[in-house]
This record gives structure tokens, sequence and C-alpha cells, in this order.
């Protein structure tokens, strides 16, 4: 009894096209892939930049807040409720002029 047996050879062009088709799939899924991490990049800045106007938005209303408790006639009367009296000449600290280099003025 004979079997025929087909030949056992791999056709070079079929490893080829098999191969280019494995790379063709790989790459389409990378690129998938990377859109995905893309969009969601793109969704995470947004929420991130909504909260940091937010923020911003609070620190406004805080500044408001402590401009109001310390601007105008409470500023005065809490200055002097401390002791403290408005001087419109300083006297800063004088450096002496014995090292010129040292001293950047």
């Amino acid at each position: 009894m004979t079997f025929i047996q087909p030949t056992k050879h791999i056709n070079i062009l079929n490893a080829v096209i098999a191969l280019l088709v494995v790379a063709l799939l790989g790459g389409t899924f990378l690129l998938v892939i990377a859109y995905n991490k893309t969009v969601d990049l793109s969704h995470n800045i947004i929420s991130l930049k909504a909260k940091l106007d937010a923020v911003g938005a609070q620190n406004t209303a805080l500044s408001n807040q402590v401009l109001a408790t310390l601007g105008g006639a409470d500023f005065q009367s809490l200055a002097s409720a401390d002791g403290l009296v408005q001087d419109k000449n300083p006297q800063y600290f004088t450096t002496d002029n014995q090292w010129p280099i040292a001293s950047q003025q």
C-alpha cells in the first residue's frame, strides 16, 4: 500500500505573507492601544484642568476674604491693638561700607 504524502517543504512566500499578516495585526492592535491611551490622557487633562480652575476659584475667594478682613479701618484697628504704628519713612538696617566688594549696593 502506498501513502501519498504532500511535500513537506515550507514555501518561503507563505512564511513571509504570514509574518506580514501577524505584523499588520500586531501593529493595528498597538495603534488602537496608543489611541485609547491618548484619549484617556486627554480626558484626564481636562478633568485636572477643571479641578485646577476650582482650586483657583477657592484661592481667589480666600484672598478676597483675607483682604476684606485686613483692609480699610479693620487693618488700622488690628494694628493699633497690637501696638503697631504706621511709619511713612522707615529706617532700615544700614550696611558697613568697609567691604565694598562684598556688599552689592
